[in-house]
């Protein structure tokens, strides 16, 4: 299959090695086509191209139940891919949620089986038996405006972290939703857990660690680009930005991964069997723990 002509955007393995991609097609004007094409990558490194949508996704979150269904949300739609017994993918119809929103979805995510999704105006919600539920209480929409929540994570349903616009976080930790302090202002777009510690990056290369009311700010002297996307990954905490990705490993910020002909973008970082996956606009790279490889390239 010819990749040429695609702009990857996020993915998600599944446990018997299939890749499921979110793709563009860059023939087609964004502005004037909006869509989504979704490709499959099989364990034999066959490619194909799925299905495509009219409107443009949000992200990729995978979840245990159902034998392996994944689920790409955008504005409150879903298209739901799901793994037979036998290990194949098939891709379901678009399907109306009839929960259509006056906000804008900005990020969906997998925790602990459970998918969340969140996005303008503070706004979040998860998905319970096939249908999206609002979280949190009316103030979380309040204060300040425009306003939005640009990423969550977090060790399961009863301990969340909502982060987004101005470092307004709001986490669940206590029992209640409420508003966590920050030790930044800047916009925080990933985080991650790592042991009993939960990290976030944002602009100008923020990194923060904490969890519950204590947060610290990591001291990042090697760049000063934005964080796009956070991942622990065996020993360490992975972070991708347009010039590489950093490692923090025992307490030591590096960049570990420099861009170059083997990686000319990065940008959306996942976990799975395999190892630590990078997608980038033009790249999908893999780091089984020892080595990277170059998995598929566009022009």
């Amino acid at each position: 299959m010819d990749l040429d002509h695609y702009t990857f955007l996020s993915g998600v393995e599944l446990e018997c090695g299939t890749l499921l991609f979110s793709a563009q097609d860059t023939n087609l004007d964004i502005d004037d086509a909006p869509h989504t094409i979704f490709l499959q990558r099989n364990p034999m490194n066959e490619w194909s191209r799925r299905a495509h949508t009219r409107w443009l996704t949000a992200g990729v979150s995978k979840t245990p139940d159902n034998d392996g269904l994944s689920v790409i949300n955008s504005w409150g739609r879903n298209v739901e891919l799901m793994r037979d017994k036998n290990g194949k993918s098939d891709i379901f119809p678009e399907v109306d949620s009839g929960q259509e929103t006056p906000w804008t979805v900005r990020f969906c995510k997998s925790i602990d089986g459970v998918s969340y999704a969140g996005g303008t105006g503070r706004h979040l919600c998860r998905k319970v038996a096939g249908s999206w539920e609002p979280l949190g209480p009316a103030a979380m929409q309040e204060g300040p405006q425009p306003a939005s929540f640009d990423g969550i994570t977090g060790f399961n349903a009863s301990e969340l972290y909502a982060f987004g616009w101005r470092s307004v976080t709001w986490s669940n930790h206590s029992g209640d939703w409420e508003q966590v302090e920050m030790p930044t202002n800047v916009i925080l777009t990933d985080g991650d857990i790592f042991q009993d510690k939960i990290y976030i990056g944002g602009q100008i290369g923020t990194i923060l660690e904490g969890r519950g009311a204590d947060w610290i700010i990591i001291e990042n002297e090697i760049l000063e680009q934005d964080i796009w996307s956070v991942c622990a990954f065996q020993d360490a905490v992975y972070f991708s930005c347009m010039f590489g990705i950093l490692r923090l490993k025992d307490g030591e910020l590096e960049l570990f991964k420099q861009l170059g002909p083997d990686m000319r973008t990065a940008m959306s970082l996942f976990v799975g069997p395999s190892g630590l996956w990078s997608v980038g606009a033009s790249d999908i790279v893999l780091f089984d723990g020892t080595d990277w490889h170059t998995i598929a390239q566009s022009d």
